[in-house]
């Protein structure tokens, strides 16, 4: 009787090592959770946000005065971009006249400003207020020009003017620069009255593409 328990109790020991082996696996897991693809940003900025900015107001321009105006471009968003500049319009207003100056009454029913007037148009890179270094000159025909001299060319002979890709590359991430507008009213035969109280406006579009 002794006998056969021993023989008993021995295969149930076997059984239970049989069993057991088969959780024997070896492993070592590892985990990639969160992947994420999220696409950049192209954000450009005009003086610091995304509103119409008036660049440019002058309300007293005489034959000799001159002076300028600058705002900031930025590119504030993760990846870099083309930046295009175009002059959608040009418009004269004539002036509403007395008899101390040319009115419409007079000499059409146009302004003569913007062919008298000279602006000159420059990219600041490095912000120190000077055409120098690396900027970039905006010429009237829509090509690009470096320094030292600035081209001035009458306000009407900017219309229709498209500069593409003016950084003959891309405008970085993070990338500030200076946008400049130079202009004077110069003396000479064609400053006389006709352009009293006459006025000349243009609309800048500034576009920040993938290149």
């Amino acid at each position: 009787m002794k006998k056969i328990l021993g023989l008993t109790v021995a295969a149930l020991l076997v059984m239970g090592l049989v069993g057991g082996g088969t959780w024997a696996f070896f492993s070592d897991p590892e985990t990639s959770p969160a992947n994420i693809l999220t696409a950049g940003t192209l954000d450009l900025t005009i003086g610091g946000g995304n509103d119409p900015v008036n660049i440019l107001t002058v309300t007293a321009a005489n034959p000799g005065t001159s002076g300028s105006n600058s705002t900031t471009l930025s590119n504030v968003g993760s990846i870099d971009g083309e930046l295009d500049i175009a002059i959608s319009s040009i418009t004269n207003t004539e002036s509403t006249g007395s008899t101390e100056f040319e009115s419409d009454s007079i000499n059409g029913t146009y302004g003569e400003l913007g062919a008298v007037a000279e602006i000159a148009i420059y990219i600041d890179i490095n912000q120190n207020a000077s055409f120098d270094g690396s900027d970039i000159g905006l010429k009237f025909d829509g090509t690009t020009y470096a320094q030292p001299t600035l081209d001035y060319a009458t306000v009407n002979s900017y219309t229709g003017a498209t500069w593409n890709n003016v950084y003959t590359g891309n405008m970085t991430a993070t990338a500030s620069d200076d946008f400049y507008i130079f202009w004077q009213v110069p003396f000479g035969a064609s400053a006389d009255n006709t352009f009293q109280g006459d006025s000349v406006s243009a609309n800048m579009t500034f576009t920040l593409g993938q290149p």
